[in-house]
């Protein structure tokens, strides 16, 4: 499984906890990225006029689903369903169950995090695709060829 840069999430309440309870730790850190993934659907949702229609022939209209390893060991999975390229939901999931997904992505949190604060975040993604750092799959011969150009252009 593998993801293009589209990730997002609903923001959760982030309420840190002084407690260092392993658990706590880890709900605060992918509490965290979740809540940066939500922001950055807003922006990817601003900006859909300048992707290119590649990006839209991925996942254009799909539900996608994200596993993201954590540094922590455990994993933040999220689903972003979108309409004509736009994120319309977004949400954490706890397992792969619990979507039908048509792109699935499985990355890491820190590749993540260089897409989140990166110029070119497509570009960075796509290097993680590259280096094995991160995988997608999708469903139909339309949108793995499309995937296929998208990995070879960038």
């Amino acid at each position: 499984m593998l993801s293009t840069p589209v990730l997002a999430a609903n923001a959760v309440d982030g309420n840190i906890s002084n407690d260092t309870d392993t658990a706590n730790e880890t709900s605060t850190a992918s509490n965290d990225l979740f809540e940066e993934l939500d922001q950055s659907v807003n922006e990817y949702n601003q900006n859909l006029s300048i992707l290119p229609q590649l990006i839209l022939t991925v996942a254009g209209d799909d539900v996608i689903f994200a596993d993201i390893e954590m540094n922590d060991g455990n994993n933040l999975m999220v689903t972003a369903v979108t309409n004509s390229g736009e994120v319309t939901g977004f949400r954490e999931v706890s397992s792969a169950s619990e979507v039908e997904s048509t792109v699935e992505i499985t990355t890491t949190e820190d590749v993540v995090r260089e897409v989140l604060a990166s110029d070119r975040p497509l570009s960075t993604f796509m290097d993680s695709v590259d280096q094995g750092e991160s995988e997608v799959e999708v469903d139909g011969f339309i949108k793995n060829a499309a995937l296929r150009t998208l990995e070879a252009i960038y």
